[in-house]
């Protein structure tokens, strides 16, 4: 059995060719076409479609890969147009999308993204899994320092407040009234508990 396709983009030019395109390769089976989200989640219930290229400048694009999923959950949604790096990118990974491609990739590598998204691979470029890395690392960074704020003194958890603002430790000394030596000691303590080497990662 071939590939069954929808394209979703409210660029008509845009999906008619990609569409045309799409009916010459030998392994697709079927493609239709939807202009807005709520079309592409009503042909993706009635056309039994295996993968999805949805334009991401749909306004409702988002939301319509949560629909989309939540009608099919074995459906793959590749999304078309998103930034390699930003929030567009962390907020479609967050909704399920199954991969990404550019608007300049050809027609030649909008099928193999297709194909692979299918056989459960995520075609992505090596920008995007940059992006998705690193907001990932975020994340890790973000979620250790908030258990270590747990484990810090009243104290230290006002260095720590501090630290984020960008103070040095004379500053912070001043503004708590406190000697240079313990301020010192309060950052290394800070540190230690978060698992973190230099204070400009607990004023990320």
């Amino acid at each position: 059995m071939g590939v069954r396709v929808l394209v979703a983009t409210e660029i008509r030019l845009y999906r008619d060719g990609v569409a045309e395109a799409l009916r010459r390769f030998d392994d697709v089976e079927l493609v239709v076409t939807a202009a807005t989200g709520a079309a592409a989640v009503l042909a993706g219930k009635r056309a039994e479609c295996d993968v999805v290229l949805l334009d991401m400048v749909l306004g409702d694009s988002t939301d319509t890969v949560v629909s989309l999923l939540t009608a099919r959950p074995n459906l793959k949604v590749v999304a078309l147009g998103v930034p390699e790096d930003g929030p567009e990118l962390v907020a479609c990974a967050e909704a399920g999308i199954a991969g990404y491609i550019s608007r300049d990739a050809s027609l030649a590598e909008v099928g193999d993204a297709l194909r692979a998204a299918v056989r459960g691979e995520a075609p992505l470029s090596g920008l995007v899994a940059a992006g998705l890395l690193r907001h990932i690392a975020l994340g890790a960074s973000m979620g250790r320092i908030d258990t270590a704020a747990q484990q810090l003194t009243p104290r230290e958890r006002e260095v720590s407040q501090l630290l984020r603002t960008g103070m040095t430790n004379r500053q912070i000394a001043r503004a708590l009234d406190l000697q240079l030596s313990t301020v010192k000691n309060h950052v290394h303590n800070v540190l230690a508990k978060s698992g973190v080497t230099g204070r400009t990662q607990i004023q990320i």
